[in-house]
């Protein structure tokens, strides 16, 4: 899929408005991390998980240099490799 643009930021206001920050996040169908970015830097950790590795790609090549606790990882949603309550928040958008 096609990175989407967000010209005006509500996208990104949004996630600042609804996620907590200093915890330990997943992002579930995170492809290249284009929204990763947009909220890492408040979080102490992010995983950000697709179904495969070819999703990922670019993703570490675009980290901003500030932001060493992110992390990508080909997984499935539907049976993640992590214990239960590995997170406290879970981010799940432009996914299908």
């Amino acid at each position: 899929m096609a990175s989407r643009s967000d010209s005006a930021g509500s996208e990104k206001r949004y996630l600042l408005d609804m996620l907590e920050s200093g915890g330990h996040m997943l992002e579930i169908g995170c492809g290249d991390g284009r929204l990763t970015w947009q909220y890492a830097d408040l979080a102490a950790s992010v995983i950000g998980i697709d179904v495969t590795a070819a999703a990922l790609s670019g993703g570490l090549n675009q980290r901003p240099h500030r932001l060493a606790a992110v992390s990508f990882l080909a997984a499935s949603a539907a049976a993640l490799p992590f214990p239960s309550a590995s997170f406290d928040q879970a981010v799940f958008s432009h996914s299908f």
